[in-house]
């Protein structure tokens, strides 16, 4: 590590992905369910700032895909800025500059306020002194309305996990070689800890489920999450009161389906979180409750509350995109009291309806199918769909063909980037103003639909370019007319299931 890194990991990229938490229009759904007031510029003209965007994925999608809004992304890494500006370059993203700053630089910048700022993967991984400044970057920059997103490591779920933490930044220091070999070394060790079940490690169970992830994920990402100077995991209540240094109020959790509260505490639980008047302090014991280990939490400055006709009127005027095929809903899906079943008799017309097109929240209560089942019971449906990303919030339709034509120019790049790379994975949809995964084959068949040339062929050609070849049942394909064959088996379920969905999103 250099001196410049400031304890923050050096020498080693964290990885490329896009946090789709931080797209305007989830981030405004989450708002008006607990009843706050957006900031007024959130679906046009507002100013966004990422600290900390490392390879800045997130706000060049969410630049690709909201042409009127100004982007400002803010990362230490050299290497991490250098290769955002060139996917900017690239894509004529003029609205979205990436900086290699510190905070404490980024701080002494005279720019325009901001009305929305993301901490993502921030405030868990850097200095008390760091964090000082970002609540000083916000007092003063924030637009009074303005809206922030943070995510942290939580206590107490946390906890289980530090030991191990320990381990891993000692052990990768203790040996000699290059990062990634350090880490797969440590990790490996620490298994073999855990294998001998004593002290500590006979009373973490958690634990080797850990370790298994870890063995899956890449070194850049065990970097990132584990091996910084400061990590520091904290309550909610701590978190709140630094952040009310910039006047900012805690607005709620940024996943929907985190609001519901039957989903994450008994009723007797729940009665005794609401004995607790101060808002921080009830926050915190949720946690203890349910032993959370990471939030995602949004705080407003000076937001205004929407009355319960405001709310219901805004929320009603709420549009939404099906994300995938309306089979591919699951029937159950896990949550802190257990499992949780999807209603056939209402999930199945719901998907069916959104199959069909975007529709606001009042256009499927006019539905009959839905309409029997009442508001409240859609709208809890849509939060579990919109948190679980099988449906998402989408944009007004004004303005729609200004972002259609700006998310165009960028996905035409990040697809000839898949020509001979799989960095980048997300497509910008100009109607969810969110980015949209696609597999690096997937990638491979729209650029050969693109560009004139049998889709299974280009891609086998472009595997093959990269010492790859595909798998069946488990088995490696050995030729070339079997990875051909299976490549066109492939996309012809592209072609049938993901396509319509790509098209009704404006990706296509």
């Amino acid at each position: 590590m250099g001196n410049w890194t400031e304890g923050y990991v050096g020498g080693i990229d964290y990885i490329r992905a896009f946090y789709r938490e931080l797209s305007p229009a989830l981030l405004s759904f989450a708002l008006v369910l607990r009843g706050w007031r957006p900031p007024a510029a959130l679906t046009g003209a507002f100013t966004y700032a990422e600290l900390g965007c490392g390879h800045g994925v997130s706000s060049a999608v969410l630049a690709g895909s909201h042409p009127d809004a100004r982007f400002e992304a803010v990362d230490f890494n050299p290497a991490h800025i250098a290769g955002a500006r060139r996917l900017a370059n690239e894509a004529g993203l003029g609205n979205a500059t990436f900086l290699e700053e510190s905070f404490a630089d980024y701080a002494r910048q005279e720019e325009p306020d901001l009305d929305i700022v993301a901490l993502h993967g921030v405030w868990s991984w850097v200095s008390a002194d760091n964090r000082a400044i970002l609540v000083d970057i916000l007092r003063r920059r924030l637009k009074p309305g303005g809206l922030v997103f943070v995510s942290y490591n939580a206590l107490p779920g946390t906890l289980a996990y530090m030991p191990l933490r320990r381990i891993l930044v000692e052990h990768t220091g203790d040996r000699n070689g290059t990062l990634p070999e350090r880490i797969e070394q440590a990790v490996a060790f620490a298994s073999k800890l855990t294998a001998l079940n004593a002290g500590w490690f006979a009373q973490a169970d958690e634990v080797p489920a850990r370790l298994e992830s870890l063995k899956r994920k890449s070194p850049n990402y065990i970097a990132h999450e584990y091996l910084n100077g400061d990590w520091t995991a904290f309550y909610h209540a701590d978190v709140a009161r630094e952040l009310a240094g910039a006047k900012l109020d805690f607005a709620g959790p940024s996943v929907p389906m985190e609001q519901i509260d039957e989903l994450s505490l008994s009723a007797d639980a729940l009665a005794l979180v609401r004995e607790a008047h101060d808002p921080a302090y009830q926050e915190t014991l949720r946690d203890v409750l349910t032993n959370r280990g990471f939030r995602r939490d949004l705080f407003v400055k000076g937001a205004e509350r929407l009355t319960a006709a405001e709310r219901s009127e805004w929320l009603r005027a709420t549009r939404f995109a099906l994300l995938v095929p309306p089979d591919d809903l699951p029937e159950v899906v896990m949550t802190p009291v257990g499992r949780v079943s999807f209603e056939r008799g209402l999930y199945e017309p719901l998907a069916a309806a959104l199959a069909g097109g975007v529709l606001s929240l009042g256009d499927l209560l006019a539905l009959p199918d839905l309409a029997r089942h009442g508001e409240d019971a859609v709208l809890r449906a849509l939060m579990m769909l919109t948190s679980l990303a099988l449906v998402s919030p989408a944009l007004p339709e004004d303005g729609y063909e200004r972002r259609k034509a700006q998310a165009d120019r960028f996905n035409a790049v990040v697809l000839e980037r898949n020509r001979t790379s799989d960095e980048l994975g997300y497509l910008a949809s100009p109607v969810i103003g969110s980015g949209v995964a696609v597999s690096r084959i997937e990638a491979l068949f729209l650029l050969a639909q693109r560009t004139g040339l049998d889709p299974a062929v280009f891609a086998w050609e472009r595997i093959a370019a990269d010492g790859l070849a595909l798998s069946r049942d488990g088995v490696r394909l050995a030729t070339a007319e079997e990875n051909v064959a299976e490549l066109c088996g492939r996309f012809d379920s592209f072609t049938r299931r993901r396509v319509p969905v790509l098209t009704a999103l404006g990706v296509l």
